[in-house]
C-alpha cells in the first residue's frame, strides 16, 4: 500500500506519504528529513525495509508541496514539536511511534523523544544531534562552531536576496547536481525537488526553522537558559546512525551527545558524508532493521 494526501495539522496542510501496511500491529515508522530534503528522500531507505508496518513520510511545514507559513515564529521548536504530536495521533493507533530523523528532523525528533517519551518507541537518529549537545559544542568546540557557521548566513537573509536577485544562482544546482551526475538520485526526484525549490519563499521557509531556533554560535562562556529545562536525558531506547565523513556534525560533536541518553547505540559507516539516507540507504535500511528486531 502507498497513500498520498495533505493532513490537516495544526490549522495548516501537511503533506504526508504513508507505505506498507497500515493495519500492522508494530509501530508505525516516523521518518523526519532535514535540510533541504523532501519526505521523498525515505523512499529508498523504505523500499529496502520489510512492508509488514507502516511508515509514515511527512513534507514538514514549510516544504514542498506542504503549507509555508509566513511568519518566522511558525517555525518555532514548540510548533514543530506540536506537528510531529498531532502526526503521531493522525497516524498511530496507539499513539506511539519509532521515531527516525535525519539532519533537522533528527534535532527536533530527539527534542521530541525528550519532552514526550510516552510517544515514541523507539527513536534512530542519522547524522543529527540531541539538541542540548549541539548548544554546548556551539559555545565550547571550536570545530563545531566552525562547522555550523553557515547557520549565521542562512538566519541573515542575504542568500535569499541572492537568489532572488539572481535566479541562477539557486543553491539547488550547487547542493544536488552530485547527485544527480552520480545517480543518487533518479531524474524524477531530481525534477520534483528542482520544483520545489524553484520557489524562492520556499527557501524562506525552510531557512525560518534556523531564524526560529534558540541555537547560538556567538552566545557564552555561559549556556544559555533554555537547555536547563526539560530534563534532556532520553530514556527511550536509541540508535544513532553515522556518516563518519560528515562536515556538518563533528565526531566530537556526536560523542559528546552520549550523556543525555540512557540506552545508545551505533552503526558507524565509513567513507558516508551527511546524508546517509541518500548516499547509503541500503546500509541505512539494514541498520534500522537490525535494531527493531
Amino acid at each position: 500500500m502507498q497513500e498520498a494526501g495533505f493532513q490537516s495539522i495544526q490549522g495548516i496542510k501537511l503533506h504526508v506519504v504513508r507505505k506498507g501496511d497500515a493495519h500492522s500491529l508494530a509501530p508505525p515508522l516516523l521518518c523526519l528529513h532535514g535540510f533541504p530534503d523532501l519526505g521523498s528522500v525515505w523512499q529508498r531507505v523504505v523500499d529496502h525495509l520489510p512492508q509488514d508496518r507502516l511508515y509514515i513520510l511527512p513534507d514538514q511545514r514549510g516544504y514542498h508541496p506542504s503549507d509555508k507559513p509566513p511568519r518566522v515564529e511558525d517555525y518555532s521548536p514548540e510548533i514543530l514539536l506540536e506537528d510531529i504530536r498531532q502526526l503521531i495521533r493522525a497516524n498511530s493507533a496507539d499513539g506511539k511511534v519509532v521515531l527516525v530523523g535525519h539532519d533537522w528532523g533528527g534535532v527536533i525528533g530527539c527534542w521530541f523523544a525528550a519532552c514526550f517519551p510516552e510517544h515514541v518507541h523507539r527513536l534512530i537518529l542519522i547524522n543529527a544531534v540531541h539538541p542540548a549537545a549541539l548548544q554546548t559544542a556551539l559555545i565550547q568546540n571550536p570545530g563545531q562552531r566552525a562547522a555550523s557557521a553557515y547557520m549565521t548566513a542562512l538566519k541573515s537573509g542575504a542568500l535569499e536576496a541572492m537568489w532572488r536577485a539572481d535566479p541562477a544562482s539557486n543553491p539547488f544546482k550547487i547542493w544536488f547536481q552530485e547527485a544527480q551526475a552520480d545517480g543518487r538520485m533518479g531524474a524524477d526526484e531530481a525534477a520534483h525537488y528542482k520544483a520545489a525549490w524553484s520557489d524562492p519563499d520556499r527557501w524562506r521557509a525552510a531557512i525560518d526553522w534556523y531564524r526560529a531556533s534558540p541555537f547560538e554560535l556567538d552566545s557564552g562562556p555561559d549556556l544559555p537558559a533554555w537547555i536547563a529545562s526539560p530534563d534532556w536525558t532520553i530514556q527511550t531506547p536509541t540508535h544513532v546512525i553515522w556518516g563518519e565523513a560528515d562536515p556538518v556534525f563533528t565526531l566530537a560533536t556526536r560523542d559528546a551527545m552520549a550523556g543525555y541518553f540512557a540506552n545508545l547505540t551505533h552503526t558507524a559507516l565509513k567513507h558516508v558524508g551527511h546524508n546517509p539516507v541518500r548516499d547509503d540507504p541500503v546500509s541505512v535500511a539494514h541498520a534500522i532493521h537490525s535494531f527493531l528486531t
